[in-house]
Parts: structure tokens; sequence; C-alpha cells
């Protein structure tokens, strides 16, 4: 037998969500103050892309995200 969702339930689900964006944003706005070859760094797992590959990787959302932002402008 399945509930149906309660209000309470609800604000619980959005309340995570919205902490969780919030999480999102801090690590991309730390990640986002530092230099394009210490964010790589700071991302690199063994195994994973090269450090040439998250540092190229790292410059093109940059790039992107800013071209989004100024045509949002």
């Amino acid at each position: 037998m399945t509930t149906a969702p309660t209000l309470a339930t609800a604000r619980d689900r959005a309340d995570a969500i919205t902490a969780a964006a919030r999480a999102w944003r801090h690590g991309l706005d730390a990640m986002d103050r530092m230099s394009p070859a210490a964010a790589a760094r700071a991302c690199h797992q063994p195994g994973g892309p090269s450090l040439a590959e998250l540092e190229k990787r790292i410059r093109a959302d940059r790039a992107a995200r800013t071209r989004r932002h100024r045509a949002a402008a």
C-alpha cells in the first residue's frame, strides 16, 4: 500500500534540493576561484582523464558559462 505524499514530505524534498543546489554552487564557486591548472589538480583521479584533459574541459566549461551569462544579460 502506498500513501500519498504529504505537504511536509514535499517541503522536505524541496529543502533537500535547495541544500544540494547550494552545496553544488559553493563547490563551483570554489573551483572557479582556482586557476584551471589548480582546479584540474584538485579534480584529478588516478585512472581518470589526464591533467591536460581536465584543464581543457575546465577552460571550455568556464568559457561556455561566461557566454551563456553574457547572452542572458
